[in-house]
């Protein structure tokens, strides 16, 4: 049996204190270690308009600078969103955009799930389910059918310069 790559969630209750608490640690002038990881992303809902800070884990893909998630919440950066984003104490004015290349979106699971080795699952919100180490086409189908989707966070300011500044520090500890 290849392994089924699929979302892994705490139940609502759990996920909203847990959300709480990392909203309250994050807003911190120096929250900690966990900052390295988990960030928070302010935005507005595209139709609603409604304000929304969402925590959620950050990750360096060559020089780009990506939240991992299958949220419904993804949906208010198709075509780009302006937002901030506070990561290790500060808090910046970013761009938010969904990738929309399932074969793009893979390999940067993929890559980001042998480069965490036993944390994976954890730090991508993910659980492997079979007696193998998931490839390429497990995350191409848990992109297409399982809503995995990248956003893209990239600094205000020239659409063109690369996020360099926010990806040199990004610490990847296994």
């Amino acid at each position: 049996m290849s392994p089924v790559v699929e979302r892994a969630l705490p139940d609502e209750k759990d996920r909203a204190g847990t959300d709480a608490r990392m909203r309250e640690l994050l807003s911190r002038p120096a929250p900690g270690p966990v900052a390295d990881r988990i960030a928070l992303l302010h935005f507005l809902g595209r139709r609603t308009g409604r304000p929304y800070i969402v925590p959620a884990g950050v990750h360096a893909l060559g020089n780009r600078l990506v939240v991992a998630t299958g949220s419904a919440w993804r949906h208010n950066f198709a075509g780009g969103a302006d937002g901030e984003l506070t990561w290790r104490g500060e808090r910046r004015k970013v761009g938010f955009t969904l990738l929309g290349d399932t074969m793009l979106t893979a390999r940067g699971y993929l890559e980001l799930y042998e480069r965490y080795g036993d944390q994976a699952e954890r730090r991508l919100g993910i659980v492997v389910r079979g007696a193998t180490p998931p490839g390429l086409d497990d995350f191409r189908e848990a992109v297409e059918h399982r809503g995995l989707s990248l956003v893209e966070v990239r600094q205000s300011g020239d659409p063109n310069m690369p996020p360099h500044t926010l990806v040199a520090n990004e610490r990847t500890p296994r």
